[in-house]
């Protein structure tokens, strides 16, 4: 399913799949208006302002935890692993951040650490385990076993009820920015209390976020992909409403 997205849905594969209709076609007679038309929608889409905006709602999902709260633990969904050409496993750079913003929230709230996620791939360690090998902390637990977010919220469970924790207790969920909004109705949909860790939605407005960026694209297509999984969530019935 995932290659169909990028075969098809993710930019700039749009509109390349369209203009070689408009060529195959031979719409001489308006080809100039579709053009023009492609080229307005890659200059939004290349402008930062235009992915913070269309990223918004997807770093929402709950109400933002302050410190005057009482929690029982830190939840961190691990995001990706790799081999080093020694063969050496390491933490992505998105598994790595997250990980060290709750391991310092772990310490300041003297709370559990929960790191949950098993190995993407068959042959794979699980990522959760990788991960605790690179942070000093001694008052970790590990989920080792689940492939997405979903299971991750199913599988937590039993997880917790060994360590005397439970659902009706109040965590703190921590994965990246975009992932909150999913990740957040997945766990409420299974009856978790939690409350997703504040990320700045929207850094200072400057000259620069009116300027086209090249990564802009990238950051749009990982915005489009969690919209994606949204509605793939809700078909599922993963996320209820």
């Amino acid at each position: 399913m995932i290659d169909i997205l990028y075969n098809v849905a993710f930019f700039p594969l749009p509109i390349i799949w369209f203009m070689l209709f408009i060529i195959i076609f031979n719409l001489k007679d308006k080809i100039y208006f579709y053009f023009k038309a492609i080229f307005i929608l890659l200059f939004i889409i290349s402008l930062p302002i235009t992915i913070d905006i269309f990223s918004f709602p997807l770093s929402k999902g709950s109400s933002k935890f302050t410190d005057d709260q009482k929690f029982s633990a830190i939840i961190v969904l691990t995001g990706g692993i790799y081999k080093d050409i020694n063969g050496n496993w390491h933490p992505s750079s998105n598994s790595m951040k997250r990980t060290a913003l709750g391991n310092n929230l772990s310490k300041k709230l003297n709370i559990p650490l929960i790191i949950s996620g098993g190995n993407s791939i068959k042959e794979n360690p699980a990522e959760s385990l990788i991960v605790s090998n690179f942070i000093d902390n001694k008052n970790i637990i590990l989920e080792q076993i689940s492939k997405n977010t979903y299971e991750s919220a199913f599988n937590l469970e039993k997880i917790m009820l060994k360590n005397n924790l439970s659902k009706k207790d109040n965590f703190i969920l921590i994965t990246s920015k975009i992932h909150n909004l999913r990740s957040a109705l997945t766990f409420k949909s299974q009856n978790y209390k939690i409350k997703v860790y504040d990320y700045s939605t929207f850094d200072n407005l400057n000259f620069y976020k009116f300027i086209p960026n090249s990564k802009s694209l990238i950051l749009f297509n990982n915005a489009l992909y969690e919209y994606y999984g949204l509605i793939k969530y809700l078909l599922l019935g993963h996320i209820l409403i």
